[in-house]
């Protein structure tokens, strides 16, 4: 996979990643897409959040699968970025609403603001859902067996 120009930017940082480590990643996606579904009703805002986390997570897993990790400069757009250069042409719309969740949550974590609603969430949560399992097939990697804490 070629991340040349984002290796050049100071988006990434090569380092190898144990299949153990990214395992945890996919874990906590695993939880996260959990959360999400289990506060839909409730907390719409939390559980779309959570569903965009448990994205965030799995992305970061593909690109330490690749050997390369992200930097603190432009995280989520990178790890959006990365996700659509593997897995964008085959899987573009669910890429597309991996990208269009990163948009809406900063309006939500830094100004307080959603306008998204309770249905669109739940289409959020399954795309999400959809393109974790993608991810996960992709890189090949089980997730352990549930943590005890």
């Amino acid at each position: 996979m070629e991340f040349s120009d984002l290796l050049n930017a100071g988006q990434l940082k090569k380092e190898i990643t144990p299949r153990p480590k990214i395992a945890e990643f996919l874990q906590f996606a695993e939880e996260e897409i959990a959360a999400a579904k289990f506060n839909l009703q409730k907390f719409p805002f939390t559980a779309y959040k959570s569903a965009y986390d448990a994205l965030i997570h799995t992305g970061n897993a593909l690109i330490r699968y690749y050997g390369f990790r992200p930097t603190t400069k432009y995280t989520h757009v990178t790890i959006t970025e990365c996700v659509d250069r593997v897995l964008g042409k085959e899987y573009g719309v669910l890429v597309r609403s991996f990208k269009h969740m990163r948009r809406k949550c900063h309006p939500l974590q830094y100004e307080a603001k959603f306008v998204e609603s309770r249905q669109e969430v739940k289409c959020s949560i399954a795309k999400a859902e959809e393109l974790i399992k993608k991810i996960k097939e992709h890189i090949g990697i089980a997730v352990f067996q549930k943590r005890l804490f």
